[in-house]
């Protein structure tokens, strides 16, 4: 019988968990800030800011300042493959 109530301990706590987890995610009623944007001239700046072209995924390459790569035109005759 021992066993039985120490069973009951998570069947509680799994209930109460449940319960709590619906009256946390009930629906509270309309917000007070009136939706998303609060005028039309605050969507079109938002829609004209996504439209903005953003910086570059991969930044430009400096010129002159990266290390020197040798072609096989460059390489001295007799070394490498």
């Amino acid at each position: 019988m021992k066993v039985l109530a120490w069973l009951a301990f998570p069947l509680v706590a799994t209930l109460l968990a449940m319960c709590w987890a619906a009256w946390r995610g009930r629906s509270r009623g309309p917000r007070r800030s009136g939706g998303a944007f609060a005028s039309v001239e605050d969507f079109r700046r938002f829609n004209e800011a996504i439209a903005a072209p953003g910086p570059r995924a991969t930044p430009e390459r400096r010129r002159g300042l990266g290390r020197r790569v040798d072609t096989p035109s460059t390489k001295i005759a007799g070394q490498g493959s």
